[in-house]
């Protein structure tokens, strides 16, 4: 059973860790504004720290969700490669949460 991918984790971390490392406004002007939504990433560390926390069906699902949305709101990112912001998605959508 494949409950959080690799590469979902890893693309989620390294966006948080640019996101962290640069001001707001640094990332919001480098982006041109609409590139990420700092909601999404709260909305999705809280979910994959809550995941983390109690592996629970619940969590399982909230997780899933956040990092679709996370992952649909890099789409058409400068730095993001489509290629790999596909296979996020797909093994996304793929993860299965009944197993818990």
């Amino acid at each position: 059973m494949k409950i959080v991918s690799k590469s979902i984790v890893v693309l989620g971390l390294s966006m948080s860790a640019l996101l962290i490392s640069c001001s707001e406004e640094d990332v919001i002007d480098e982006l041109t504004g609409d590139c990420i939504s700092f909601r999404d990433v709260e909305a999705y560390s809280q979910a994959l720290e809550n995941f983390n926390n109690d592996p629970s069906r619940e969590n399982c699902i909230a997780y899933t969700q956040a990092a679709i949305s996370y992952l649909e709101s890099l789409d058409g990112c400068p730095f993001i490669d489509d290629a790999d912001l596909e296979q996020a998605l797909q093994e996304a959508s793929d993860t299965d949460c009944d197993d818990l």
